[in-house]
C-alpha cells in the first residue's frame, strides 16, 4: 500500500486547523453583535412569529457555542432566549391547558425543559467567573451572602445583570412549577437573592421585570408561608404607574393577585383596559388606509413590543376562561 505523502498530510492538517481557528475567530468576533441583535426579539409584535422563530434561532446559537464553548455573549443570549421561550410560549400554553381543564401538561413539561436549559447555560456563565451552584446554595441563608459573592465576582454591566436576572427567573420558575418538591422549594432564597442583587443595581431593568417578580412573590404565597398579598398588590399597582406601556404587568397582576383573591371587579377593570389596547394594537399594526389611525404613546417604545404582544395573548386566555375564575 502506498504511504500518503507527508507534505499532503501536513497540508490537510493545516487546512483543518486553520478552518477550526477561523470558525472560532469568526464566532468570537461576532458574538457581541449577536448578543446586541438578540435584543430585537423584544421588538416583535406577532406572537406566532415569536413561537415559530425563536426555537430555530436558539438551536443556531447552540451551534455557534459549540465552536467557542466559553463565549460569554452567546451564553447570556441562550440563557435569556430559553427563559423567554419558556415564559412566553410554554407558560402561555400551560395556562391554556390549566384554565381550559385540558387533559394535557405539555406546556408545563416544555416550560420545565426550557427553563432548565436556561438555568444550565446561566450556571455555565457563572462558572467562568468562579461561581458554582454549590457556592450559591451554601450562602443562601447568610445575610447578603449571595449578594456579596455576586458583587465580588461580577460587574454591574448589562450583560452580567441580564445573566443573573434570567438565571434567577429560570430557577424561580422551575421551583414554582414544582411546588410539591420540598427540597427544591428550599432553594427559592437563592433565586430571591439573585433578583435582589440585580434589582438593587437596576430597579427598572427590562421595564418592570423586578416588580413582576416581587409582586408575584408576595401575592403568590399564602400568609402562613410568609406571603403578603396586600403588599403584592401595592407592588403591582406602583409598577403599572411607573411602566404604563408594559401591559404584561397588568396581566401578571390579574394572574397572581386578582384571580386568586377572587376580585372580580378589579379583574373586569383590567380586562377592559386590555380590550381597548388590543384594538389600538391591531389598528396600529394592520394597514387599513384609515387616516384616523395615529401613533400612540405606547407605540413609541419598540422594545416594549414583546411585553405588549405577550400580555395581549394572555388577555385572550383570561377573557376566554373568565367564567371559570369567579
Amino acid at each position: 500500500m502506498q504511504r500518503p505523502c507527508p507534505l499532503f498530510v501536513l497540508v490537510l492538517i493545516t487546512i483543518a486547523l486553520s478552518s477550526c481557528s477561523f470558525n472560532k475567530m469568526a464566532v468570537s468576533t461576532s458574538s457581541g453583535l449577536l448578543y446586541s441583535a438578540s435584543e430585537e426579539a423584544f421588538a416583535t409584535s406577532n406572537f406566532d412569529v415569536l413561537r415559530s422563530g425563536l426555537p430555530g434561532n436558539l438551536i443556531l446559537m447552540e451551534g455557534l457555542l459549540s465552536e467557542v464553548p466559553e463565549d460569554q455573549n452567546i451564553l447570556v443570549t441562550l440563557t435569556k432566549g430559553y427563559a423567554g421561550l419558556a415564559f412566553a410560549v410554554n407558560e402561555t400554553d400551560m395556562l391554556n391547558e390549566e384554565w381550559g381543564e385540558l387533559k394535557s401538561e405539555t406546556g408545563k413539561s416544555q416550560a420545565l425543559f426550557n427553563y432548565t436549559r436556561a438555568l444550565n447555560f446561566g450556571l455555565r456563565y457563572l462558572k467562568l467567573h468562579n461561581i458554582e451552584l454549590s457556592d450559591l446554595l451554601s450562602k443562601m441563608n447568610e445575610p447578603q451572602g449571595i449578594a456579596h459573592l455576586l458583587e465580588k465576582k461580577l460587574s454591574s454591566d448589562k450583560k452580567d445583570l441580564d445573566l443573573v436576572l434570567f438565571t434567577a427567573q429560570s430557577l424561580a420558575a422551575i421551583i414554582n412549577l414544582q411546588k410539591d418538591n420540598i427540597s427544591l422549594v428550599a432553594q427559592l432564597p437563592v433565586a430571591k437573592s439573585m433578583f435582589d442583587w440585580v434589582c438593587m443595581k437596576d430597579p427598572a431593568i427590562n421595564y418592570g421585570m423586578c416588580d413582576i417578580f416581587y409582586g408575584a412573590y408576595e401575592a403568590g404565597r399564602p400568609k402562613m408561608l410568609g406571603g403578603n398579598p396586600d403588599k403584592g398588590k401595592e407592588i403591582f399597582m406602583r409598577a403599572i404607574e411607573n411602566h404604563p406601556h408594559n401591559w404584561l404587568i397588568r396581566t401578571s397582576y390579574v394572574q397572581y393577585y386578582l384571580i386568586p383573591q377572587n376580585d372580580k371587579e378589579g379583574f373586569q377593570i383590567q380586562l377592559e383596559f386590555l380590550k381597548d389596547r388590543e384594538a389600538d394594537f391591531n389598528s396600529f399594526h394592520v394597514y387599513t388606509a384609515d387616516p384616523t389611525v395615529k401613533e400612540n404613546s405606547w407605540s413609541r417604545e419598540p422594545h416594549m413590543r414583546f411585553y405588549q404582544t405577550l400580555s395581549l395573548k394572555r388577555y385572550e386566555l383570561m377573557n376566554k376562561y373568565q367564567k371559570q375564575f369567579f
